[in-house]
């Protein structure tokens, strides 16, 4: 009895030395962190900013190096130019793929990132072209679309979105046509202001003729109430910003274009969500060193408590 209890006090200080030493190299160390900031002319405020796009924040790591070989390699020439050998670009290629997207290369600080994106757009060109020359009849800017997809990114719940788009589906019908009823038209409407939620867009809608504007709901516009006007639609964020304003026509409201420019804006949520998939699927999730911290920890009390025991039981025996 008296050889287990000593075995088992060992255990414990192992354990505890070693808890001891995990819990010392789980924090990041502030002096290396400033300096490596300092080398990306980043602030801390950056940096957070950063990791809370992928919900994530300095206090999940647990080491400065587990940070650091999480965010991945700084742009260097080497890796760049490795990339353009990669997808048989050349530097004026990838300046005008990321421009067609509002970005440049210094948005970019981490080769990772760069590449995820030149992936994503190279992959999905052709259905942004068709959604930028679409939306643009109506007035959407390149810049717009960027606001719109990163807004689509963050915020949307693809589930209420794909319930949705099985309605606009069942419309797809009005494909083509050049009259809808006001019945097909209500309907219609009914589905934008759906999807404007799902999307968590905040739209207004204003009536528009010589430079007045009036403000309307979208149900309650009818042949009678425009009379000559066109529809002005302002996409807002829940914050207030503007993300996007399109603007359609008298002739337009009554014809498959807005059935066609909602679908755009389906296409658009579902390209982001796209993204937001290869995104989070390129990062390894930051378990390791809380993984290990815990089942020692975990260890070390299920050894004190066993411990505690043998010693009252012995008490109890003599």
């Amino acid at each position: 009895m008296m050889k287990r209890s000593v075995f088992l006090f060992l255990c414990v200080c192992l354990l505890v030395s070693n808890v001891t030493q995990v819990l010392a190299d789980s924090q990041v160390n502030q002096e290396k962190l400033d300096q490596y900031l300092s080398s990306l002319d980043w602030t801390i405020g950056d940096l957070e900013e950063y990791l809370s796009f992928f919900n994530s924040s300095i206090e999940d790591y647990e080491s400065y190096e587990e940070l650091i070989a999480d965010l991945g390699s700084p742009i260097t020439n080497d890796n760049l130019n490795e990339l353009l050998g990669k997808y048989d670009l050349s530097y004026n290629d990838l300046e005008i793929l990321l421009a067609e997207y509002g970005e440049s290369l210094d948005d970019y600080t981490f080769i990772e990132d760069l590449e995820l994106d030149v992936q994503f757009l190279l992959k999905n060109r052709e259905d942004f072209s068709i959604v930028n020359d679409f939306l643009s009849l109506f007035g959407l800017t390149e810049a717009e679309m960027k606001n719109l997809f990163d807004h689509f990114a963050k915020e949307v719940d693809q589930n209420l979105v794909d319930n949705i788009l099985q309605s606009l589906e069942a419309m797809s019908y009005m494909q083509g046509v050049e009259e809808l009823s006001e019945l097909e038209q209500e309907n219609l409407f009914t589905l934008w202001n759906e999807m404007l939620t799902a999307l968590q867009v905040d739209a207004r809608f204003y009536l528009v003729k010589d430079d007045a504007m009036t403000p309307i709901e979208l149900e309650n516009i009818s042949k009678e109430t425009l009379e000559g006007h066109s529809l002005y639609m302002a996409l807002h964020n829940l914050e207030g910003d503007v993300l996007a304003t399109l603007v359609f026509s008298e002739e337009m409201l009554y014809t498959h274009l807005m059935y066609e420019s909602l679908e755009q804006l389906a296409v658009i949520a579902n390209l982001a969500d796209e993204y937001q998939e290869m995104l989070f699927a390129s990062r390894l999730p930051i378990t390791a060193g809380h993984f290990v911290r815990n089942i020692l920890l975990s260890f070390l009390f299920i050894l004190a408590g066993l411990t505690t025991l043998l010693a009252v039981r012995r008490r109890v025996n003599v």
